[in-house]
């Protein structure tokens, strides 16, 4: 989506095609490892406030990503 509205195209770098994958595999997979962490957390101190709050962040991030992805139809 950035190539499309940025006047810099970047699809002439070399070696730029792997860079974006990992980019790519990085943004989809860090809210999955982000829930992960949280619940962890979550189950090893049930009643420390902030683990239950970061557990929600995290699923709402990773709620919200599952919904930018299933509305966009560039994939």
């Amino acid at each position: 989506m950035l190539i499309r509205f940025s006047p810099l195209d970047i699809r002439f770098i070399p070696g730029i095609g792997p860079v974006m994958l990992i980019a790519l595999v990085c943004a989809l997979v860090a809210p999955i490892v982000a829930t992960g962490l949280a619940g962890m957390a979550l189950v090893l101190q049930p009643k420390v406030r902030p683990n239950w709050f970061t557990f929600g962040c995290a699923i709402a991030v990773l709620l919200g990503q599952v919904f930018l992805f299933s509305i966009s139809n560039w994939m």
